[in-house]
């Protein structure tokens, strides 16, 4: 029973009012067919992606969330994590040692023997057969079999596991909190490094017990990695991050607008969700974070994944999705006429050169699907500004440059057969 407590609150972590109907800045609500938490989310592509939550529920999407199609686990358990390694097979953990795979896309899901009945927090697999996922109560778990078999890691404390991020094979962390003993002992929490496949631990990082443990340990490649520390009394996060795989860590306090968790997809670019309604953005390693404004009501968001700069999920309580296509950077369109123009046109944004915003306008001849793009000078998109079908009329879209470098830019509408591209200076 205590261990069933420990794991809701483990998900949940902290307690805040209602639902929020509305979305941060640039993110939007996709419909959703529950309204239970969702815990996790994972995409394998822009288009195809789970999604995992309370009494076992399981959605998947082939068109980047716009739909949800539910998906039969055979469970009521709570799932925590879900993480697929291609694009037919999949695993979710969750409470009551459950291990769920799928090797059809998640079509059928079955259970594996887990050799545990303790509740499954954090799952990492580097292909279909290696993985390693960690729990309450000593629980390391290791396949390099696909799941057939797991085996129990042997650990060098009694302890709880609440993070577990493999590199590869060899190399690996984990976050842990001792089941017993003083708070105000400096190794309560530690995040601790293998490089021999779990064999061997040595911690890396440790601290008194402060009331969370260190969560969401990722890494984007042997030096760069991340994890956050949340002090629930004060509603402060601190997050910590390394340069050179672990032998030091830089403690970043970030303020009273915490979150716990977060995805990076390099060295600088990521993104963290939390509490209050809030998603935040970071283009220099998590060192400081752009936040999305907040909305008077409060959501709590479970899980966030990105698959590129640009295309991004978050979830959360009451079954609350909502996506970016912007990277989270707000952007704005609206009609100004619905008068048929003479031609398809693109306009010079104004102002130019600019800071931090801008506002780009374009004419539609006739009813087409349009998109108005953001690159940068090596040809990489950075924002999407529109992509819907859009009525025959004047438009005016404003981008906001705020997380981006000064430099050149170049913005291309692309509607039927017309395409023009343009040419826009930021300068801060």
């Amino acid at each position: 029973m205590k261990n069933n407590i420990l794991f809701i609150l483990i998900i949940v972590l902290i307690v805040n009012t209602g639902y929020g109907q509305l979305a941060p800045e640039g993110w939007f609500q996709l419909s959703s067919p529950v309204n239970t938490n969702l815990n996790s989310v994972y995409f394998i592509n822009s288009q195809t992606g789970w999604t995992v939550g309370d009494s076992g529920f399981i959605l998947k999407t082939n068109n980047g969330g716009v739909n949800w199609k539910q998906q039969k686990s055979g469970t009521n358990n709570i799932l925590s994590k879900v993480k697929f390694t291609s694009i037919n097979t999949g695993y979710s953990i969750g409470s009551g040692g459950l291990i769920l795979k799928s090797t059809n896309s998640g079509t059928n899901w079955f259970q594996q023997n887990s050799i545990t009945t303790d509740s499954l927090i954090s799952i990492s697999f580097l292909n279909d057969e290696v993985g390693f996922i960690a729990g309450l109560n000593n629980t390391l778990l290791k396949t390099t079999n696909g799941g057939n078999d797991w085996n129990n890691l042997v650990l060098p404390d009694s302890v709880n596991l609440y993070s577990v991020f493999f590199l590869n094979e060899q190399t690996g962390w984990i976050s842990t909190a001792k089941i017993d003993g003083n708070s105000q002992d400096t190794n309560y929490l530690k995040i601790l490094k293998t490089t021999d496949g779990g064999v061997v631990w040595f911690t890396q990082l440790n601290s008194k017990r402060q009331t969370s443990p260190y969560y969401s340990i990722q890494f984007v490649d042997s030096m760069y990695g991340w994890v956050a520390l949340y002090i629930i009394p004060i509603d402060i996060i601190k997050i910590y991050r390394t340069t050179n795989g672990g032998q030091n860590w830089i403690e970043y306090t970030l303020g009273f607008w915490g979150f716990t968790f977060y995805h990076f997809i390099d060295s600088v670019k990521g993104w963290s969700c939390g509490v209050s309604n809030s998603i935040s953005r970071s283009t220099n390693g998590g060192v400081s974070w752009i936040t999305s404004s907040h909305l008077p009501t409060s959501t709590k968001y479970f899980s966030i994944y990105f698959t590129d700069s640009l295309n991004g999920w978050t979830v959360g309580e009451n079954g609350i999705i909502l996506k970016t296509t912007t990277g989270g950077v707000l952007t704005n369109f609206s009609n100004i006429s619905s008068e048929i123009p003479e031609k398809f046109s693109l306009s010079q944004n104004y102002p130019n050169p600019f800071n931090p915003r801008t506002v780009i306008s374009y004419e539609l001849r006739v009813t087409s699907f349009a998109k108005l793009i953001v690159y940068d000078v090596l040809g990489n998109e950075v924002a999407t500004l529109v992509n819907d079908k859009q009525s025959a009329g004047t438009y005016s879209v404003e981008f906001d440059g705020s997380g981006f470098a000064s430099g050149v830019y170049f913005y291309k509408l692309e509607a039927g057969e017309f395409s023009e591209t343009k040419r826009m200076v930021i300068l801060k």
